[in-house]
């Protein structure tokens, strides 16, 4: 006759299981979206850091490709300086306009060039160094730069070079790295500032800070003297080739140097945190982290004691109004309570049942209602910590009078709170442009206000007609994102006006670029509706867009693709009804 109470305990268990796991399993759901937020917040610094010094690195190495084809031009122009006899002196004043005018050669160098520090022709046999700011002969006394120049070119004296050269010096104070081009007994070439190159690399952004070196084939680290304490080469072995974790602060990124020939060079950036907003932001996530997690603890203790103090006993106490055996025994020592007995246990048993009922009732109730918030949760909590974490750091930069920083937040807050907002509902044309014009304006920060053009040519009367969220911007989005490069100036155009056919009135919108145009395989994708693969990516932008073109107004909404010409300029059409 014990199995009863058994069953009943393992029923009761079940049921605390059914409490604890939905709320273990909210806490761990906000955890994950935590370490996924602070792992996004750090991409988008690695991001930000990679792309810009990618750009820095492209200027230079266009500019010394530049200097390396000027100097070898040069030097095979250059024969009248082979007249400057070995033993020449100071006082051999007949050469001064030979000296004078390389050395106005090499100042006009060094004006058009904003790199190096400076430009020098070195005749071997005379044993003269030529540089922008005057002549140093044999027996010249030498400091600094000009020391080392002549102490390195000295060594490389007799060796001829098919290309521009480039090598390691250290004047005593500083870094440089020079360019060596040899013809006919004359060396011309440029020094550049090591200091110079990196501080073009210094690139802070929200508390991180990339800090640029280039490491030489023997393992020597060059860095400005301003980040000498910040690496270690045993540090950049352990790092290099890492990818960045959510665990992972520092990384390195890698960019050749195509213009520095002689030996296989490249800059690298080593991005690593400097206790900035967004460091502080993280170490709060982290200390939410440790004090949910302690939430979870106290919840399972608490869960622990009410099962051990109060549903236990009240088992038992049931159990023991249900034992027969008990019953037996109060029959036995009372003739006069048996009737009441049973009529008390009947009531009770009633009552238990109804309560039980009840119970399930509310249990099921409050079961549904917790899946609806955690699936509500699961939607807000991450565009809503980036809006909280946006404001802050709006409200910071504004504080310490950041105008570009606080402009750039404000405009990425209003974004993000449009595309939050209900997208299922038509919105006003009105608002849309003004939506895209937002959203263009932080990809000219991003890209440069030189590298495209964007121009909106709308009726007036039509800004009040509605039309669905987020179409247009889809393909103004694609324009910028495949049409804009950094090599020439893209001009994007959306025209939008009012046209009357026999069967009603139409809106009609183009969007088109001047960029390259669609690649011939993606518009045969979209004619045949097929996937759509660029750059081994599928993207389904395009299709989710005639798909919802034609779930709001059927056959009557019309799209084309096509290209101004071959490889040259997208065209987007869009004809839908117009709804007011």
């Amino acid at each position: 006759m014990t199995g009863k109470p058994e069953k009943k305990n393992k029923t009761m268990g079940k049921l605390t299981m059914q409490v604890i796991i939905p709320v273990i399993l909210l806490f761990l759901g906000i955890l994950v979206v935590m370490f996924q937020s602070m792992f996004e917040a750090r991409q988008l610094v690695y991001r930000y850091i990679e792309d810009t010094a990618r750009l820095y690195v492209e200027q230079i190495n266009t500019d010394i490709t530049k200097i390396n084809y000027e100097i070898i031009t040069l030097t095979s122009k250059k024969g009248e300086a082979n007249s400057i006899p070995a033993g020449i002196r100071p006082e051999d004043s007949q050469y001064y306009p030979i000296l004078n005018e390389i050395q106005e050669q090499n100042r006009n160098l060094k004006i058009r060039y904003k790199e190096p520090c400076c430009f020098f022709v070195y005749l071997e046999e005379a044993d003269l160094l030529i540089s922008d700011n005057g002549s140093i002969f044999k027996n010249s006394q030498k400091l600094g730069l000009s020391n080392a120049l002549m102490e390195a070119l000295r060594e490389k004296r007799g060796e001829r070079t098919p290309y521009s050269q480039w090598y390691f010096i250290n004047d005593g104070e500083q870094d440089y790295v020079f360019s060596r081009f040899s013809k006919n007994g004359m060396t011309m070439g440029c020094a550049i500032r090591l200091e110079d190159l990196f501080e073009t690399l210094r690139i802070n952004s929200l508390g991180y800070e990339g800090i640029p070196y280039i490491q030489g084939e023997d393992g020597t680290i060059f860095l400005s003297s301003k980040d000498r304490n910040k690496i270690n080469p045993e540090e950049i072995n352990e790092i290099s080739g890492k990818k960045a974790g959510i665990f992972t602060e520092k990384v390195v990124y890698s960019f050749p140097i195509s213009g520095i020939i002689g030996e296989n060079r490249a800059f690298h950036i080593m991005i690593a945190p400097s206790g900035g907003i967004l460091e502080k932001i993280m170490r709060l996530q982290v200390i939410l982290v440790f004090l949910a997690i302690g939430i979870i603890a106290g919840c399972v203790l608490v869960i622990r004691v009410y099962y051990q103090r109060i549903l236990r006993p009240m088992k038992q106490f049931v159990g023991s109004l249900k034992n027969t055996e008990e019953e037996q025994w109060i029959n036995e020592n009372g003739s006069n309570n048996i009737l009441e007995l049973e009529m008390a246990s009947k009531e009770f048993k009633g009552l238990l049942r109804k309560i039980k009922s009840l119970k399930i009732d509310i249990y099921e109730k409050e079961l549904a209602r917790q899946k609806t918030e955690l699936e509500a949760m699961q939607v807000q909590i991450r565009p809503h910590f980036y809006l909280n974490c946006l404001s802050l750091i709006h409200g910071m930069a504004d504080v310490a009078k950041e105008e570009k920083i606080v402009h750039i937040t404000e405009m990425l807050s209003n974004y993000m709170r449009y595309v939050m907002s209900d997208t299922f509902e038509p919105r006003s044309l009105k608002e849309e442009i003004e939506f895209i014009r937002n959203y263009v304006e932080i990809q000219q920060i991003r890209y440069g206000k030189e590298a495209f053009s964007f121009e909106v040519i709308m009726e007036d009367t039509v800004g009040t007609y509605l039309v669905p969220t987020l179409i247009i911007h889809n393909f103004v989005e694609n324009a910028i994102t495949h049409a804009v490069s950094l090599d020439n100036h893209v001009e994007i155009t959306l025209y939008i006006v009012n046209e009357n056919y026999e069967d009603g009135e139409y809106l009609y919108i183009c969007i088109s670029d001047t960029g390259t145009g669609f690649p011939p395989d993606i518009l045969d994708a979209i004619e045949q509706d097929t996937p759509i693969y660029y750059n081994d990516r599928k993207h389904i932008g395009i299709q989710n867009s005639l798909k919802r073109l034609k779930l709001i107004y059927g056959e009557k909404a019309k799209i084309t693709f096509s290209n101004m010409d071959e490889g040259y300029g997208a065209v987007v059409e869009i004809t839908i009804p117009v709804q007011h």
